[in-house]
């Protein structure tokens, strides 16, 4: 009888080898390379949600989130988690990902302008779009500020809230020029 049982405590341990570390919330965890950097919530009415992370081009994250959302306040058939909702739209930030999905974007700043007629200043900026969902590692598109937010453009009607863990690898040097 002691072999099954010797058996069944492998195939447990190997299998736990595979599953993602799980902390409690406050305490610091490696996952590998990356390091536990903060937990970041957005609502679903929000829009981007700036994450106070400036990230260079090519540094590797790792966003694990959870929660749910309704894509309009009150209806629980809109309701969906991290992964989104089975609806695609050209409105979109990512149109080939799910309507409100947990998605990222880098934004750097080009240049900053004053309207000579209205007084107000108007940033030219470089955006990159990705995919999160449930569990994501990403390597940043471009260098910039880091902004989570709901794959949707319109989210007043939304309700409800995301909570996203973010690891992040070791920060890479600018190149020398």
């Amino acid at each position: 009888m002691r072999k099954p049982i010797a058996i069944l405590i492998g195939a447990i341990c190997a299998t736990a080898a595979f599953l993602p570390a799980i902390s409690p919330a406050g305490q610091e965890r490696q996952t590998g390379e990356l390091s536990f950097l903060k937990k970041i919530d957005i609502p679903g009415n929000a829009g981007w949600v700036d994450t106070g992370i400036d990230v260079v081009e090519g540094r590797e994250f790792r966003f694990e989130a959870e929660g749910e959302i309704s894509l309009q306040k009150g209806n629980p058939e809109a309701a969906c988690g991290p992964d989104g909702y089975d609806i695609r739209g050209i409105q979109q930030p990512l149109p080939d990902w799910n309507l409100g999905c947990v998605a990222g974007k880098v934004s750097r700043v080009l240049s900053v302008r004053t309207d000579e007629k209205t007084g107000e200043k108007i940033r030219e900026q470089l955006i990159r779009y990705f995919y999160i969902g449930r569990v994501q590692t990403e390597a940043m598109p471009i260098g910039g500020r880091l902004y989570l937010g709901v794959n949707e453009d319109v989210v007043k009607d939304n309700d409800g809230q995301f909570s996203v863990l973010i690891y992040g690898s070791p920060e890479i040097p600018n190149p020398v020029d």
